[in-house]
């Protein structure tokens, strides 16, 4: 069986049958090396795309549900993600979700935008009541819980100076180095 072949990426269908998305995230991982993402499973991967024989998957991590809702949406837009579409993810059905992210018809994520506009909204008016903190605390939470789980991976999570968004980063040498010769987390 050639390795390769089952980690190709499908077009999303209603069905998602075996659909592993992979996400290459330019300039945050080594080349050669892609996220892959098991959407069912809720198991997130680092697989070599170079990989010809033996097991393509470097190192694997599970999510929870609430990891995953958040890890979706920053990959698919790993270098500016703002809070509306974080916070929409907590509240979006799973399907309507991955409808939203995955799928090339409009139509599919209609779930998605409603559920977008109506957390746009609310925390506009969570903003002007003085209530952001409080109304984005379970966002934070999982956010700080997914660091942990992505830090493996050689990434990160940062937040843009003007607090409008995240965006996934690379971590340093330092830290893959610190890593790599003590074999303890940093």
């Amino acid at each position: 069986m050639n390795m390769k072949k089952a980690i190709d990426v499908s077009p999303f269908t209603d069905q998602r049958e075996s659909e592993l998305p992979l996400f290459f995230l330019d300039g945050l991982l080594p080349p050669g090396q892609a996220l892959s993402v098991n959407t069912d499973c809720l198991v997130v991967s680092l697989v070599s795309m170079n990989s010809v024989r033996g097991n393509p998957i470097l190192l694997q991590r599970p999510l929870t549900d609430l990891q995953m809702r958040i890890l979706l949406p920053l990959l698919q837009s790993s270098h500016y993600c703002p809070h509306e579409v974080l916070y929409s993810s907590l509240f979006c059905s799973y399907q309507g979700l991955l409808a939203g992210l995955f799928s090339p018809q409009r139509a599919a994520g209609e779930e998605w935008l409603t559920v977008m506009q109506g957390a746009r909204s609310h925390l506009e008016c969570a903003q002007a009541r003085g209530m952001w903190r409080k109304e984005l605390k379970q966002l934070y939470n999982v956010l700080s819980e997914l660091r942990t789980k992505l830090r493996p991976f050689g990434l990160g999570i940062t937040i843009f100076t003007s607090g409008s968004a995240y965006a996934l980063i690379a971590l340093s040498p330092f830290y893959q180095q610190a890593k790599r010769t003590t074999g303890v987390p940093v």
